[in-house]
């Protein structure tokens, strides 16, 4: 596994996704499977207040689950422990939750249920354009000097209100996000039902390679679209309606032909097409069962030169 220095850290390229831990997997295989990304090297969980929500009506599952397995193994100092909150309320989507008191709720749940006193960046998980951004820092930063959190992130959040946090930030001393998550693969999502998702466009990738901003990005395998098409596996329809466009099908042409050069798979090079991009990139993979955490090492270890990532795709 290869690593990079994130959040004052020796940080693993590969992030490991929780979405499904402590709901699709019990506690037993949720140790499994962290043991196993352990083995290869990593050290940065991504989960979130929410996780368990999405299909259980619980919140809070995948950090229970994740905390667990930090307790059980004793190990939460040699880990990067990231979760995010202020996500708006299931199912409607629209109600803002990024008030103080929201956000002080969501933060205390996530370090109760991960039996933690601090986590190492705390996420946004939404905006809410209506709220004004010093509102919205002055709680983040209350959350550092408590001591919650070491850094402040944010996910699914436009170019331009990142950059009118930050530059609020440095214009009253304060802390801005030092870290984005948007959704990024190296398959162009055409269709988006979620229209709170902020996907990586040509703004977004320039800010990252003008600030230098490291980027956390999600559904960074594009739910293994290209994995799928390589082994004639049944294509979900989530995945098929999302990333089998004409688009999608030369970067899968090129993607194959840089394989035949390289030697390495399409899962590997897919990944390494962030890993290996203008600015530091930390995707967040997830599994559907324990043999994929394997699979991963070669990812991990992958890399390619800036010219052969973005000959597969220019955003």
């Amino acid at each position: 596994m290869r690593y990079r220095d994130f959040l004052g850290r020796k940080t693993s390229v590969l992030c490991m996704g929780s979405v499904g831990l402590g709901f699709d997997f019990s506690q037993k295989q949720t140790n499994e499977i962290l043991d196993a990304y352990v083995n290869l090297g990593g050290n940065f969980i991504d989960t979130a207040r929410v996780y368990g929500d999405f299909a259980g009506g619980v919140c809070g599952v995948s950090e229970r689950a994740i905390g667990n397995w930090l307790a059980a193994r004793h190990n939460r100092e040699k880990m990067i422990l990231g979760t995010k909150g202020g996500h708006p309320e299931l199912p409607t989507m629209n109600v803002g939750r990024l008030d103080r008191e929201n956000l002080s709720a969501d933060i205390r749940r996530s370090l109760d249920d991960l039996m933690v006193d601090q986590v190492d960046i705390y996420w946004l998980h939404r905006d809410d354009v209506s709220r004004p951004v010093g509102d919205i820092l002055e709680t983040l930063n209350g959350f550092l000097q408590a001591g919650y959190t070491r850094f402040i992130g944010v996910s699914n959040w436009t170019t331009a209100r990142i950059r009118e946090a930050n530059a609020y930030a440095a214009a009253h001393g304060m802390t801005g996000f030092c870290a984005n998550q948007p959704q990024f693969s190296l398959a162009r999502q055409e269709v988006v039902e979620d229209p709170t998702l902020c996907q990586m466009d040509r703004e977004m990738y320039d800010f990252h390679v003008e600030t230098g901003m490291p980027c956390v990005p999600f559904s960074s395998q594009a739910k293994g679209f290209f994995i799928k098409l390589h082994d004639g596996a049944a294509m979900p329809d989530k995945a098929r309606r999302r990333f089998d466009t004409p688009y999608n099908q030369e970067t899968y042409a090129r993607l194959l032909k840089l394989s035949g050069e390289t030697g390495y798979s399409v899962g590997a090079l897919s990944l390494a097409y962030l890993t290996c991009n203008r600015f530091d990139i930390f995707p967040i993979v997830g599994v559907s069962r324990l043999s994929q955490v394997e699979a991963l090492k070669e990812a991990g270890d992958a890399v390619i030169s800036l010219e052969q990532a973005v000959s597969l795709r220019e955003v």
